[in-house]
């Protein structure tokens, strides 16, 4: 049986900023569950990103967004991941900016 009205499956996000500057890229990640065709990310509750997905379930989908200057101290990012059934948001990842 193959599932076609299903919101899509929770989203997983990480990013590399060891040097603690203000220049990471955010990566986004659907390993299982039904595919998105829309995703946004959100920094701090305000949306800074958005685009269209396209849908192969059950083939894994992958987002990724460069972001720089960002001032420092601690950024909360989540990103939305939805279809026309629904919608889902990834766990809260912070991001800990030190400063150029």
């Amino acid at each position: 049986m193959k599932v076609t009205d299903a919101a899509p499956g929770v989203p997983r996000l990480s990013a590399a900023n060891r040097d603690g500057d203000g220049t990471f890229t955010v990566t986004a990640n659907l390993w299982w569950g039904t595919n998105a065709s829309a995703w946004r990310l959100f920094e701090n509750d305000v949306e800074v990103a958005s685009g269209s997905l396209v849908p192969a379930s059950p083939a894994a989908q992958r987002v990724e967004v460069p972001l720089e200057g960002r001032a420092a101290g601690e950024h909360r990012y989540v990103v939305e991941f939805s279809n026309p059934a629904g919608a889902t948001r990834s766990e809260v990842l912070v991001i800990r900016v030190d400063g150029e």
